[in-house]
């Protein structure tokens, strides 16, 4: 019978080159000569003392970022879940943020009938950055927090209600401002002046 080798041997020996150079390629050496091994698999990566390095090395940096520290907080929220969401926003309290004067009185005259939807992230460094400076703006303003909507999302920047979508939120931090569920300006990812003043421009445009 044909064998792997393209030579007609006893049935023992084929069986044998067989198992050996493997049936689905056809070898070319003589039959005396073992086949080529195929190529040993690469030792694992190691660290500097030749220990097998931690499995998390093998994972993309966009994945290891992703999985570090706690699930995001998603879908609506309250400025306490935000506040106490972990060790990190339990520290946030804009400590070195004093928000001009002028543009908080701006904006405590021009409160009424106005509303805020904004759409935040707790892994967001501007969301870190501009949230505690907002909810100091709306205690010093005495802006009521019942007019204020806060919506948390993940890194895909959607939500299960839609809201983003219907908003077209594509960034974070984005503050929306809405006078009789008309929106009259927005706020995103970060300010073109201060966080106060333009809020009080939006605000005071009627």
């Amino acid at each position: 019978m044909p064998s792997c080798v393209g030579r007609t041997v006893p049935l023992v020996l084929a069986v044998a080159l067989a198992a050996a150079a493997g049936c689905g390629v056809k070898s070319t050496q003589p039959a005396t000569t073992p086949a080529t091994p195929a190529a040993a698999a690469p030792p694992p990566s190691t660290g500097a003392a030749g220990a097998p390095a931690p499995a998390a090395a093998g994972i993309a940096p966009a994945a290891r970022r992703q999985s570090a520290g706690p699930p995001p907080l998603t879908g609506l929220v309250t400025r306490e879940a935000v506040e106490s969401f972990d060790d990190v926003w339990k520290g946030l309290r804009a400590q070195d943020y004093e928000p001009d004067a002028t543009g908080v009185a701006t904006i405590r005259d021009n409160l009424k009938d106005v509303e805020v939807f904004a759409v935040v992230a707790t892994w967001c460094p501007d969301t870190r950055r501009d949230l505690p400076r907002f909810f100091k703006i709306v205690d010093r303003a005495q802006w009521p927090m019942k007019t204020i909507t806060l919506l948390a999302v993940d890194r895909t920047k959607k939500d299960a209600g839609g809201l983003t979508e219907k908003w077209n939120v594509t960034r974070v931090p984005t503050f929306i401002f809405t006078r009789g569920g008309r929106e009259i300006g927005r706020v995103v990812e970060r300010p073109t002046t201060t966080l106060e003043k333009d809020i009080a421009a939006i605000l005071a445009a009627r």
